[in-house]
């Protein structure tokens, strides 16, 4: 609880970084390279499920009033095409974390100076037009468990095998991501420890995640609504009522029951209330991830899937994308 507390009241009033130009990037004198190739691994080899614990993530972090606010502020994801080319950007960032090496002047490297400086620019531009507004470290470690949070506290859920040396490892990769893109070590929500790393998320789950969650805004809706129409050319199972309910389900909101041995908790089983086809997406995915992904072979088949998608189609046939958005949207390179 006092993480939560400092995070709440100190962390929501410091900036990442107060200049955009003063800061210089570099590795957090704790860094062990072999525990992070070990936790990029771990991720690489649960893609698919990492995948959608990422996209559910990006979900949460809309709940959140402070950093929503600094969304619809940057014009940049608030209609399905401009959401598209943002998260498209997103995703390919954050392989670029996973797959290369972190050392100077690798793609991994320029990838978190461009995240950070990025970062800064907004925080600095949007302070200026609203004196409340900021791109705060209580931001930053939110959006730190938007991408790490579920595979932590629900990987059983996302179809995930338990493995603490693995998890371990993967929390050791955000703790140097977040330090490395301005995150102050007393705010990071990963820790050296595996055990505290766990309990800090579990209580942020339930303390802040979970109740906005419960009662989102209007805005909420619409920036959520634009990313999953947005990014549904890229994934074609992607349905706003279903993705909703399964991240719902990942946080451990009332009523997000599936299965008839599950604990009630006395709400009604809000997955009835899904139209057919939502339904239908949602029997799928939990289907995948929460039976089939106990089998090594079909995890391996749709990690396949996944990097063939992200690596093939949308780099040179974004052929859905380019029918939605134009050609001149469809295709998205990372430029530094």
């Amino acid at each position: 609880m006092n993480y939560i507390k400092c995070l709440l009241n100190d962390a929501a009033n410091v900036p990442i970084d107060a200049d955009p130009h003063s800061y210089k990037i570099h590795l957090p004198p704790w860094y062990d390279e072999a525990k992070f190739k070990r936790g990029q691994k771990f991720f690489l080899d649960n893609f698919a499920a990492g995948f959608l614990a990422s996209l559910c993530g990006l979900l949460v972090v809309f709940a959140i009033p402070s950093i929503l606010e600094i969304l619809i502020f940057t014009q940049r994801s608030s209609t399905p095409a401009t959401a598209y080319r943002r998260y498209i950007l997103t995703i390919l960032h954050t392989l670029k974390w996973y797959t290369a090496e972190l050392k100077p002047g690798t793609d991994c490297w320029k990838s978190l100076e461009y995240v950070r400086r990025i970062h800064a620019v907004s925080s600095k531009q949007a302070n200026a037009s609203n004196s409340k507004m900021l791109v705060s470290q209580k931001d930053v470690a939110i959006t730190q468990f938007g991408f790490i949070g579920y595979v932590v506290i629900n990987h059983s859920k996302l179809g995930i095998p338990y493995d603490e040396e693995g998890l371990d490892a993967l929390v050791h990769v955000w703790r140097t991501i977040g330090y490395m893109i301005g995150l102050e070590d007393r705010f990071n929500i990963c820790t050296d420890s595996f055990s505290t790393t766990k309990r800090r998320m579990v209580t942020l789950n339930e303390q802040i995640i979970r109740p906005a969650l419960l009662a989102p805004s209007a805005d909420f809706v619409h920036m959520s609504k634009a990313m999953i129409h947005g990014l549904w050319c890229f994934n074609t199972l992607l349905n706003y009522d279903a993705f909703l309910f399964v991240t719902r389900r990942l946080s451990d909101v009332p009523g997000h029951y599936y299965w008839k041995d599950e604990p009630r908790d006395g709400s009604r089983a809000e997955y009835q209330q899904l139209g057919w086809y939502s339904r239908v997406v949602l029997y799928m995915m939990i289907g995948v991830h929460e039976v089939l992904f106990s089998y090594a072979l079909v995890r391996w088949y749709f990690n396949w899937q996944s990097t063939l998608n992200v690596y093939v189609f949308n780099r040179f046939f974004p052929w859905l994308a380019i029918l939605m958005h134009g050609v001149r949207t469809a295709y998205v390179r990372i430029v530094y």
